[in-house]
């Protein structure tokens, strides 16, 4: 079911969609109701588009096509083949340990599209007169302006729920112009894949990373929850990404620059 509750100071709208719930939070009060309309609409489209693109539950997206070899790489829609090259950034930045190649069925890249997809969102919004608004798919979230609407707010506050407690919160991170994904066992175990042998491993109690791009926060949180603490290593020097790990036992791993009270911004250039 999809759910709008409009106020004065904008819309939130729910959708389900990619399997999981979408939630859009939109805070323009400048915007009419018909232009704010427009913008979620725009947005949702977005997502419903990258769904017929990219699930492996649709027998005839471009990515079932593309597994079972009934369509080649050249032969792509330009955003699926735009993907692919993310995935393929994502795969040497991760030194491998997001790897959408070596999933269980053929290529996958969920670990990535999710955040693709919900940034995608985000930019239809903004680019429809949004200039304060949230895309929050599953928990994996991407931000523009400030959630008080105003220009000189503190960007959004963001809650990592705690691995350990289902209705618990570990920390809030607050962003601006950025991107905040999680990966974790929570309560359906862990849906990390070791790239190795194709089979799901339990290393890290969760993984978040922020990082100006949801894609590439989503496919970062993702390979380090396959690769579990030592992927600080690679998430230390990976330009304009924080991230916070949990171990098994709930130790708090975090990257030198992991916001601990002011706003975090993107790195200039990122």
């Amino acid at each position: 079911m999809n759910i709008d509750l409009l106020s004065e100071t904008g819309i939130l709208h729910v959708e389900q969609v990619m399997g999981t719930t979408v939630t859009l939070d939109v805070r323009d009060q400048h915007l009419t109701r018909a232009e704010l309309a427009r913008a979620v609409l725009a947005a949702v489209e977005a997502l419903h588009e990258a769904d017929r693109m990219f699930s492996t539950f649709r027998p005839n997206s471009a990515i079932s096509q593309l597994r079972r070899g009934n369509r080649q790489p050249e032969h792509l829609p330009a955003d699926v083949v735009s993907v692919l090259v993310r995935c393929a950034a994502a795969a040497e930045l991760t030194r491998g340990w997001f790897d959408p190649w070596a999933m269980p069925g053929g290529f996958d890249p969920t670990g990535l599209v999710k955040g693709w997809a919900a940034q995608r969102a985000l930019r239809q919004l903004t680019r429809w007169g949004a200039r304060h608004a949230l895309v929050n798919a599953g928990g994996d979230i991407a931000v523009s302006g400030n959630a008080t609407a105003t220009p000189d707010g503190s960007g959004w506050a963001v809650g990592i729920q705690d691995p350990f407690q289902a209705s618990g919160l570990l920390t809030t991170v607050r962003v601006r112009e950025m991107s905040v994904a999680t990966s974790g066992a929570y309560e359906r175990g862990s849906l990390a894949i070791d790239p190795a042998n194709g089979l799901p491993v339990l290393r890290l109690a969760s993984a978040t990373v922020i990082a100006a791009d949801l894609a590439l926060a989503d496919a970062c949180s993702t390979g380090a929850g396959a690769h579990g603490p030592d992927a600080l290593l690679w998430l230390t020097a990976a330009r304009g990404v924080e991230a916070l790990l949990i171990t098994l036992d709930g130790e708090r791993l975090t990257t030198p620059g992991w916001p601990t009270g002011e706003t975090l911004d993107p790195a200039p250039g990122a």
